[in-house]
């Protein structure tokens, strides 16, 4: 003959697993709810900062420690072993906001130029994302646009490396994108603009 569980009991028993999923969850939140995803790309920090933005807030986003390296500092994603090289320099706000109102002696230090940091020749395995030849990059004509240079690579987008403070126009930063090869071969081509128009072009063999 089956025992009966008194009401009481059972609701009890029935509190005390919903009090332990509470702790348990509240407990989560506390010790492992600002847990950050782990990336493993290659770009992470490289595309976390852009130029014009002010030291302070680079720093912010970007949440790990700098080493010198030049007149630059160079941030490390111990996770991937890429990272991006940043340089800083003192700007007026007149120079970075053309035809807003500003005070001359107002200045912000800002990013002025960002580089893909690569540790060696073999982490470009991981950035490998083209099959492109000396001869399209050597049909490139200056001006065009990266619509049609990705159309002569056929369709393949290019991977930013680096981008730089334009004096001339600080919206239109310059900005260099890459072609990687599995052989380590490399078409740079130099953009006015991040995905702008066409300035300088190379080809660099794999070695």
């Amino acid at each position: 003959m089956k025992k009966k569980i008194s009401k009481p009991i059972l609701i009890g028993g029935v509190l005390l697993i919903v009090s332990a999923v509470l702790i348990g969850f509240v407990l989560l939140m506390i010790f492992g709810g600002d847990k950050e995803e782990v990336s493993t790309d290659p770009l992470n920090l490289y595309n976390k900062v852009l130029v014009g933005m002010p030291k302070e807030e680079a720093e912010k986003v970007l949440k790990v420690e700098s080493s010198a390296k030049g007149k630059g500092f160079n941030y490390i994603d111990e996770n991937t072993g890429y990272g991006v090289t940043v340089s800083y320099k003192i700007i007026s706000i007149e120079d970075m906001e053309e035809g807003e109102a500003a005070e001359a002696a107002e200045t912000t230090e800002v990013v002025v130029f960002k580089q893909l940091f690569v540790p060696d020749n073999s982490y470009l395995d991981g950035l490998v994302n083209a099959n492109v030849t000396a001869d399209q990059v050597n049909s490139l004509k200056e001006g065009m646009t990266y619509q049609e240079v990705k159309t002569i690579f056929g369709g393949t987008d290019g991977t930013e490396i680096n981008s730089a403070y334009n004096k001339k126009d600080a919206a239109t930063p310059y900005s260099v994108m890459a072609w990687f090869n599995p052989d380590h071969s490399v078409a740079y081509i130099t953009f006015l603009g991040y995905q702008g128009t066409v300035m300088v072009f190379e080809y660099r063999p794999g070695k």
